[in-house]
């Protein structure tokens, strides 16, 4: 993904900065100046439409030009310019931090240190000093911006994608057409979930019947993605971010639960059911294995074979799909799985810079996109021509959502509906319980299949996010090679060639995280954890 430096230079060169009066009325963590709303001429005053300008790192090379796009300047009486990446937006981000060359707003990675860098330089407005201006952010956004406070108690971003979504993630993900074969449709079709002795008799069975399809060896199971595959591993076990014992936080590992899902795994690999090059998936390459039809199913996401089941469903029949399961190690408590985690404080950290000069402008856009009314335009589209309302009940316009759920990219480019997705509750509702995104209104058979096998699976991440440090202070290098040492036994623990071989590996593993400075990181762990809940309980 990475283009050459200089042509981030010249981009971030090339921002043009509203010019505009106005002095400071407070300071930003880093001790930077703020403007003050209310100083900068208004619109009426001057009889010119105020403009922003907004980095997206999402955005790619798009224009702020679609229907939605135009009827949200309308509403609001404010242009956007939007600044795109063009490349890295994580470089894009360091180098107009470095030049101090930054739009009025930007949309960075929440879970990135680029956020406290921001903070750190005094480059974002205290977001806090203007609350009261916001009464939509306030009253959507609730306790998340408590949630939300950086270490001085101050808010300095608002989420995007925020609340609690309980929807389900992962699961062993399995061939349903060929599940009805192998255990027969009613058990097939129930919700019941399977223990892992009953997996691996399936995985057996498969083997078995299918040695080959087309002339390609079979696999009982791949994984998907590295984080996807592991939530899905330790997830059956009940694992989540950190071990807790005796009121204390420590790395997973130390968790006598992660060796047992290790061996699991492992065990899946040395009778010859997983497929043998699973440490080299990405999406497509996954996509295109699954889509050759000798693979039953993998751990992870259960929407990550969305282009397989399209493929499969066209060449093999409409049974064909790659469908959610839950499954528990034998002995353990099936509503007590955590294969669900998702962050309630969301992706995305959206921020006003100190560059901006119109903070008034700035202030009223934000609060109309975090409202209700600005959340539907952006994520149903335009009112009377996308949808329709029959009492409080939404109606999608049907040829909208077939065009979203059949067409997502040319549909979002023709009707602007989620092509910008800025300040989203991800949990809300409407009154009659219809979803925030038009296209959920209608969920396929992946998504439903889903929501009837993988229950009791969600539990929320927020309060276990980015406390390991980072940066290049001593203990900050040490989480890194900790870190390292762990991504680099993880495939080998798998992959071992016998019981005694993972538990060597395991072994050598703690010893070396040891050795680099684990326990001193935990420590740092533990400190920024009690830091963040004296912050989150805080009665102001």
């Amino acid at each position: 993904m990475k283009k050459a430096i200089a042509m981030f230079l010249t981009l971030a060169m090339g921002v043009t900065m509203l010019a505009g009066c106005g002095n400071s009325s407070s300071t930003t963590a880093g001790g930077g100046e703020t403007p003050a709303a209310g100083t900068a001429e208004s619109a009426a005053d001057s009889g010119e439409t105020p403009t922003l300008t907004f980095f997206d790192k999402n955005s790619g090379s798009k224009q702020f030009d679609d229907p939605v796009a135009l009827e949200l300047m309308k509403r609001t009486g404010i242009n956007i310019e939007v600044v795109n990446p063009t490349g890295d937006p994580a470089e894009k981000l360091a180098l107009m931090l470095a030049g101090k060359d930054y739009p009025d707003i930007v949309l960075m990675d929440r879970g990135s240190d680029i956020v406290n860098k921001y903070i750190e330089a005094g480059a974002l407005v205290n977001l806090t000093d203007y609350l009261d201006q916001m009464p939509n952010v306030t009253e959507m956004y609730g306790d998340t911006l408590k949630k939300t406070r950086w270490t001085d108690g101050q808010n300095y971003y608002l989420s995007n994608w925020y609340g609690m979504d309980p929807d389900p993630v992962n699961g062993f993900i399995l061939r349903y057409d060929i599940m009805c074969e192998l255990v027969g449709k009613d058990r097939a079709d129930s919700d019941e979930p399977f223990t892992t002795s009953e997996m691996m008799d399936i995985f057996r069975q498969y083997k078995e019947k299918y040695p080959e399809v087309d002339g390609k060896e079979t696999f009982a199971l791949t994984l998907a993605d590295e984080q996807d595959s592991k939530n899905a591993i330790l997830g059956m076990y009940g694992m989540k971010t950190y071990y807790e014992k005796d009121g204390q936080l420590y790395w997973d590992i130390r968790d006598p639960r992660y060796l047992e899902a290790m061996h699991f795994i492992n065990g899946v690999h040395q009778e010859g059911l997983l497929e043998k090059e699973w440490v080299s998936n990405n999406d497509e390459l996954f996509n295109q294995k699954l889509a050759t039809g000798n693979i039953l199913g993998y751990m992870g996401a259960y929407w990550n074979a969305w282009t397989a089941n399209s493929s499969l469903t066209s060449t093999v029949g409409e049974d064909a799909n790659y469908l959610a399961y839950k499954v528990v190690p034998d002995g353990y408590d099936a509503d007590k799985t955590t294969l669900g985690g998702r962050s309630s404080l969301g992706w995305d950290a959206i921020a006003v810079t100190n560059n901006c000069k119109n903070l008034d402008a700035a202030l009223k856009f934000i609060d109309y996109c975090a409202s209700q009314e600005g959340q539907d335009l952006l994520l149903w589209g335009i009112e009377g021509k996308d949808w329709t309302k029959d009492g409080d009940t939404y109606v999608p316009n049907e040829e909208v959502l077939d065009g979203l759920q059949n067409n997502l990219e040319k549909t979002r480019e023709e009707t602007g509906i989620t092509r910008w997705t800025w300040f989203v509750r991800n949990a809300s509702t409407h009154k009659d319980g219809s979803p925030c995104r038009m296209q959920m209104s209608r969920k396929d058979i992946t998504a439903t299949w889903a929501e009837k096998n993988l229950t009791n699976t969600y539990w929320d991440t927020a309060e276990f996010d980015n406390l390991i440090p980072t940066g290049n202070d001593p203990v900050a290098l040490k989480a890194q090679k900790v870190q390292d040492i762990i991504k680099q036994a993880y495939p080998k623990m798998i992959n071992a060639a016998s019981d005694e071989e993972l538990d060597k590996i395991y072994n050598q593993m703690i010893a070396d995280c040891d050795a680099a400075g684990m326990e001193e990181v935990e420590a740092k762990i533990n400190e920024n954890y009690q830091a963040r809940m004296a912050i989150w309980n805080a009665e102001n």
